[in-house]
């Protein structure tokens, strides 16, 4: 038998984040579990120090993808919801989506990753990683299941002939998810997918399928059969091979239509098909198949090695779940070619579409690999018919109940709520609730339209997103389905675990590593026992006074804040901006404001202090208010800065406050605000001087 080739899947893509950082990223899935993929799989993609905490972890999570301006977006299908890691809480994109013929199965991550040392120009050269996977983003798939990946690497103005596939599937992930919105919306609801689409287009196609004999590496988009794709990749290059299929589905007639339309295609000399088993050992297909497949001329049931399938290293240890999808055509034990389909497509009709149009959305590569070793057959040919069937569908369960053509949104930015109904008719009258509480009623809807709903229901629905961002819809079939909210200007969203005072986002600002950051952070956190049984329950840490709450502190600070922002918007990082000046984040400008004005109110602080910080304030919106640079970014977040400015407006009180205390303080307050709002220069060199 052959060496299958191996590794962790989680090592496999930190081996190929090495030296480079995520700029955005498109993850596609069938089955999403979004407290897993918050907590598990994004920490692969960002080079953080994170605590072992999930509460502090996801404090650390939150934090990078806003300072570093990372764009994230997980398209999946509605009905493949899975909430065993919890609810979703970070600035991801999730964007559900139903596919009308079947259902939708792609598994790839598409990751834009830059150098993170620049070349001698000071440019960062990107590029772009492309994974097909037959993983979903889920616990089984990352982390239990036996699973199958490929990666392939895109350099900036590469020729490929990835190029144009991969365009007309972004394109057409767009097009399905969304219907009726202007295209400057579509812009940044989908802004990983044109980040990705935009680098995409600065390669070139090339269409040459082969170079000496050697195919190169072809991505299969979903918009051809899996035996057409396979036949015009390769130029029926594979024709004759021996054919091995690895695939935890079936269809479950006598005989399999797809696997009948592969031999008829490419006349394999010898097949081989996987027999899947549970973990007790009953065959994952029906009686009939089984049998019908043995009798088949030419085609063996295989196993994979037991210790590929084991949890553990011991004998008893429990089985893992085969649940990769490989077709791999080779000659064994001699010279010769070896040509791999690796991605999401079973061996089912619905996944390679042999009976005409319809079925699911499926996408793979074709891989031509390149070793001197002698192929072998991966499966070892078992003969025994198994005792019992479990046989299963390729739905996993998910399609049939459990989703909704329901779509709700929020965006924080505009406390706005939407709903928009996906079938073809107007919806019945629904219910949408949380935890059998009734948050508001959906009137009958036209089909594919946004429809804004009332301010009560926007403020339910920002309440309830404070813990969950899952609900539950009746009236559109016997049973409740399941949604997921999908959150748009997430920078407007109060941070769940970490509070803040003046002083300690003072403090924060004027943090120079990521590191001491992290360290800032996990120090303050509000974390319980039941949250994290394995933390210990501290004591809240003192309060100290350091020059971090005197003036020289105050001043530091906001040159830190001011300098970041800057950088953030000449290295077009709009996104860091927004968080950094009119987010709602436990450190940004307008919670600064928030918090002073809350101790004003309440008698709390040195009133000094606090109207120094708000002249600081006063004095960085002026100076970017007022960079001629910058006036595009300040125009276009008019809403924003008048939210600001309304801010600082109401801390008149303060100044009154202080001008009270002598009759001089008037006058002197007059003169102090001219000379402190106004930016000192430095004066020129004086003439012969050193």
């Amino acid at each position: 038998m052959a060496d299958i080739p191996r590794a962790v899947l989680s090592e496999h893509f930190q081996a190929c984040m090495e030296d480079r950082r995520l700029v955005s990223a498109v993850f596609t899935t069938f089955r999403f579990d979004p407290g897993f993929f918050e907590s598990e799989v994004l920490p692969v993609f960002l080079d953080v120090s994170l605590s072992h905490a999930n509460a502090i972890k996801l404090v650390q999570l939150d934090d990078a993808l806003s300072k570093q301006s990372v764009n994230i977006a997980v398209y999946y299908d509605q009905h493949g919801l899975v909430a065993e890691g919890g609810s979703a809480k970070l600035d991801v994109r999730r964007i559900p989506l139903w596919h009308p013929t079947g259902i939708f199965h792609p598994k790839n991550v598409l990751a834009l990753v830059e150098d993170v040392e620049p070349d001698e120009s000071g440019h960062r050269p990107r590029a772009l990683l492309c994974a097909c996977l037959s993983a979903n983003l889920t616990r089984a798939g990352w982390w239990e299941n036996v699973e199958v990946a490929h990666i392939e690497k895109i350099a900036e103005g590469d020729a490929t002939n990835l190029r144009d596939p991969l365009i007309d599937y972004l394109d057409r992930l767009v097009g399905t998810a969304e219907f009726r919105r202007p295209n400057d919306e579509l812009r940044r609801s989908h802004s990983a997918l044109w980040d990705i689409r935009k680098f995409l287009e600065g390669t070139r196609q090339r269409d040459q399928r082969s170079v000496d004999g050697h195919l190169r590496t072809q991505f299969h988009n979903g918009e051809q059969s899996l035996p057409d794709f396979i036949a015009t990749s390769s130029v029926n290059a594979v024709r004759g091979m021996c054919l091995e299929i690895i695939s935890p589905y079936f269809d479950g007639d006598v005989q399999s239509a797809p696997l009948e339309a592969l031999v008829e295609r490419f006349q394999p000399r010898e097949v081989r098909v996987h027999l899947p088993r549970n973990d007790r050992g009953e065959a994952q297909c029906t009686p009939e198949l089984f049998e019908g497949m043995t009798a088949r001329q030419g085609v063996t049931w295989g196993e994979l090695p037991r210790e590929l399938l084991r949890l553990g290293k011991s004998e008893d240890a429990r089985q893992r779940t085969v649940h990769a999808k490989v077709y791999r055509f080779f000659e064994p034990r001699r010279a010769g070619r070896e040509v791999l389909y690796v991605g999401s497509t079973n061996l089912t009709q619905a996944g390679c579409r042999v009976a005409g149009k319809g079925g699911n959305w499926e996408t793979g590569f074709l891989v031509e690999t390149t070793s001197h070793v002698k192929p072998d057959w991966w499966l070892a040919t078992s003969e025994a018919r198994p005792t019992h069937f479990a046989p299963r569908s390729e739905d996993e369960g998910t399609a049939a109940s459990g989703g909704t053509l329901l779509a709700v949104r929020y965006a924080w930015n505009r406390k706005e709520a939407a709903v928009f109904w996906r079938g073809k008719k107007a919806s019945p009258a629904l219910i949408v609730e949380h935890a059998g509480i009734r948050l508001f009623d959906v009137p009958i809807l036209p089909s594919r339209e946004w429809k804004v709903l009332d301010a009560e229901a926007a403020r339910r629905l920002e309440q309830t997103l404070l813990s969950t961002s899952f609900l539950q819809v009746r009236g559109e079939g016997p049973e409740p389905g399941v949604l997921l909210v999908q959150e748009e200007g997430m920078a407007q969203r109060p941070s769940l675990l970490l509070d803040l005072s003046a002083a300690e986002i003072l403090r924060y600002w004027a943090l120079l590593t990521v590191e001491q950051r992290a360290a800032f952070i996990a120090a303050r956190v509000r974390i319980s026992g039941e949250e994290d049984p394995l933390m210990a329950k501290l004591a809240p840490l003192p309060f100290e006074t350091t020059l971090f709450d005197r003036f020289a502190g105050i001043f530091h600070a906001f040159s830190c804040l001011e300098g970041r922002v800057r950088e953030a918007l000449d290295e077009h990082k709009e996104r860091e901006a927004d968080y950094r000046l009119f987010g709602k984040k436990y450190d940004s400008l307008g919670s600064l404001l928030d918090r002073v004005l809350t101790d004003v109110r309440e008698n709390r602080g040195d009133r000094v202090e606090h109207y120094v910080v708000v002249l600081c304030a006063q004095q960085l919106m002026n100076e970017l208010g007022h960079e001629p640079r910058y006036q595009a970014y300040w125009a276009a977040h008019q809403d924003d800065v008048r939210q600001l400015t309304e801010q600082l407006a109401s801390t008149g009180s303060l100044r009154e406050t202080l001008a009270t205390g002598s009759e001089e303080m008037p006058a002197f307050l007059d003169w102090f605000d001219g000379w402190f709002l106004q930016r000192a220069k430095p004066l020129p060199a004086a003439e012969g001087g050193t």
